[in-house]
């Protein structure tokens, strides 16, 4: 798909680049940001207008995605992700709230077009790290204009509804200090990749100030990860052969020290004497209810979105037994998915998220196309698929995390299947100039 270098100067238009920003600040910003937390987000429904722009700005993106050079690239691999959408759709029909399901999976649909699409907008990958930078320094410098102008709204209070036990640790523009964390995170990646494709000084400036909110953030899982994720990083460029095992052993262990040792006495005790809180702050008794929920029903599932929050487990004879009833998800995408879709469920879902980028990291490898791009999908998407394994980021229809990931994900494929080409006249071809 290579043009002259006419062709790809002008094809950047301003339109693209509006759209880019859009879209990133839909999902990173979003349409709420600061939250007032005292109040019952049970009560808080999202206003009309909101909505109508949602549904507008997907609008655009599929225009733009169904233009000729855009849609035989994007949403790939699309027999797999018929299969993922298709048995998602069969177990919402399936549900106990089949039009509610159905609905949130079509929204999930659209997350996931406009994640493929996103990576096509900017001309350049220099005009890429430039748009992703500028949107960066705009989200961390909202969290931090938070923190000194609007206390209230990006401080956590003893006031807050759900969490007053979190007063005084910040969380920015977002609702809840862990999300802050994890887009801290993130931002540090994006730092990192500035450094090396748009201006050093730039990036620094992202990773110190991401590190600083994330200290205060007090999101110890996202604090402990970031070092992590960065030196397995490494590894994985340099030693291939620790891929499949870091990806499927670390994982499957990962989830068996937190979910397996809420089912697995003789695990719990083991965990237990290296003084590890076995509750995982209180994330047992969410999983234990998962786990027995995915027994009853361990092929179809309960339907996207249909196990927690019913009325018929809220106000079940469990409330007043088990508080893990109220709980809003599993905490562990792994466990969401097989609740979500039962097992065949999850097995797509670990074929698309774990097993899909290792083959197109392989891809790469043998393209030689290992570029400072492709560590930062690289850090994002190891840092995701570990962070699954205590938050349920999976399919999210809002929020950062899930978009990200994707477009991480997105991002490798598009890498794997196509060189960006380096021309003079022009920007470096990114998005649809590849050949």
């Amino acid at each position: 798909m290579a043009r002259d270098t006419d062709e790809v100067a002008s094809s950047g238009n301003f339109g693209a680049k509006l759209l880019f920003c859009c879209v990133g600040c839909f999902y990173w910003i979003t349409l709420t940001p600061f939250v007032d937390t005292s109040l019952n987000p049970a009560l808080a429904k999202p206003a009309l207008w909101s909505q109508l722009l949602a549904y507008v700005l997907f609008l655009i993106v599929v225009v733009y995605a169904m233009t000729p050079r855009v849609r035989s690239v994007i949403f790939q691999p699309r027999l797999l992700l018929a299969f993922v959408f298709g048995w998602l759709f069969l177990t919402a029909a399936l549900s106990v709230d089949p039009l509610g399901a159905v609905r949130r999976v079509l929204i999930a649909l659209t997350v996931c077009i406009s994640a493929s699409a996103f990576l096509m907008l900017p001309k350049g990958e220099s005009q890429f790290a430039r748009l992703a930078g500028g949107g960066v320094m705009l989200i961390v410098g909202l969290c931090y204009f938070g923190v000194l102008f609007l206390p209230r709204l990006a401080v956590h209070q003893l006031t807050d509804f759900l969490e007053p036990q979190h007063a005084g640790l910040w969380k920015g523009i977002y609702v809840q200090k862990n999300e802050t964390g994890v887009v801290m995170a993130l931002s540090c990646f994006v730092g990192i990749y500035l450094m090396s494709a748009w201006s050093r000084v730039i990036g620094l400036l992202v990773i110190a100030a991401s590190c600083l909110f994330l200290l205060k953030t007090g999101a110890k899982t996202s604090t402990a990860m970031l070092p992590g994720i960065f030196v397995l990083s490494i590894f994985f460029e340099r030693w291939r052969w620790i891929r499949i095992p870091v990806v499927f052993g670390g994982v499957g262990l990962l989830n068996l020290a937190t979910v397996g040792v809420s089912t697995i006495a003789p695990l719990r005790e083991i965990v237990a004497a290296t003084g590890i809180d076995t509750t995982y702050t209180a994330r047992a008794d969410i999983w234990r209810l998962a786990l027995d929920a995915i027994a009853q029903q361990p092929i179809t599932g309960y339907g996207f979105g249909s196990f927690w929050g019913a009325e018929s487990l809220v106000n079940s004879d469990m409330r007043t037994l088990n508080w893990a009833v109220r709980a809003v998800d599993a905490h562990n995408a792994y466990v969401d998915a097989a609740m979500n879709a039962g097992i065949p469920g999850l097995i797509l879902m670990v074929i698309w998220v774990l097993a899909t980028p290792l083959k197109n990291l392989a891809a790469i490898d043998a393209a030689k196309n290992f570029t400072p791009l492709t560590r930062l999908f690289l850090r994002i998407w190891l840092f995701s698929i570990f962070l699954a394994c205590l938050e349920s980021v999976f399919l999210a229809r809002s929020g950062p995390i899930w978009f990200t990931m994707m477009v991480a994900m997105f991002g490798l494929g598009y890498q794997a299947r196509y060189r960006i080409i380096a021309l003079r006249k022009a920007e470096p071809a990114y998005g649809p100039a590849y050949a």
